[in-house]
């Protein structure tokens, strides 16, 4: 397997490692280290030096009662909901996002943005943060946008290109807030992208301002 050749920002790693990291953006980081040796020995280390800091901490004095309080509330707290299932045999998905899941991209349902680009009705949310499925027909284009916020995306399957580079399997592309970008998907098969963004974007152009009210092509 070809080895990414576009990873997350470093300090985006640090944040994975250190658990300070958003839920959507920790999705699409560990599904990114499927696919990359280099970013899975650049977290371990991190996570060594973690523990070695932890290690070299002082104890702190606790009070007595402190054990009787903390089982208590592992009592009190709600059983945690069955597993997702995950589908048999190979996946399209990396793992940490096939759990999530659950199913594969043709059991999942989708809404056209405009012909060639269609968005999963599948996504998660924590705050304003959101992830979702991009899914772009042989050299379909995203129409023109800006971002209001951050956004990440992750290539799962075949490649797009954009005024910043070309991306394929495992590659995570980023933009930062403002930015404006145009990405084509590869002529040669189906371009499918694990979206996150920290805000929604916003469509540029006569079609942005139909698509930014609702309309759908």
């Amino acid at each position: 397997m070809t080895v990414p050749a576009h990873h997350p920002a470093p300090e985006l790693l640090l944040d994975y490692a250190a658990g300070s990291l958003r839920e959507v953006q920790s999705l699409l980081i560990a599904a990114h280290l499927a696919y990359c040796p280099d970013c899975r020995a650049q977290v371990a280390e991190l996570e060594a030096c973690g523990g070695v800091l932890l290690a070299d901490l002082p104890p702190e004095p606790v009070s007595d009662s402190l054990f009787g309080t903390l089982m208590t509330r592992l009592d009190a707290t709600a059983a945690a909901p069955p597993p997702v299932p995950t589908p048999v045999g190979k996946s399209l998905f990396p793992g940490p996002l096939r759990r999530v899941i659950g199913a594969e991209p043709e059991a999942l349902e989708w809404v056209r943005v405009v012909p060639g680009i269609h968005l999963s009705a599948w996504g998660v949310s924590a705050g304003t943060a959101s992830a979702c499925l991009l899914r772009m027909a042989p050299g379909s284009r995203v129409p023109a946008h800006r971002h209001t916020d951050s956004e990440m995306l992750l290539v799962m399957k075949g490649g797009f290109s954009d005024e910043f580079g070309a991306y394929r399997v495992g590659d995570v592309a980023s933009y930062d807030t403002g930015t404006p970008h145009h990405a084509v998907a590869d002529a040669d098969g189906e371009c499918l992208c694990l979206l996150v963004q920290d805000q929604p974007l916003v469509f540029t152009g006569l079609l942005g301002w139909l698509l930014n009210r609702g309309f759908r092509f």
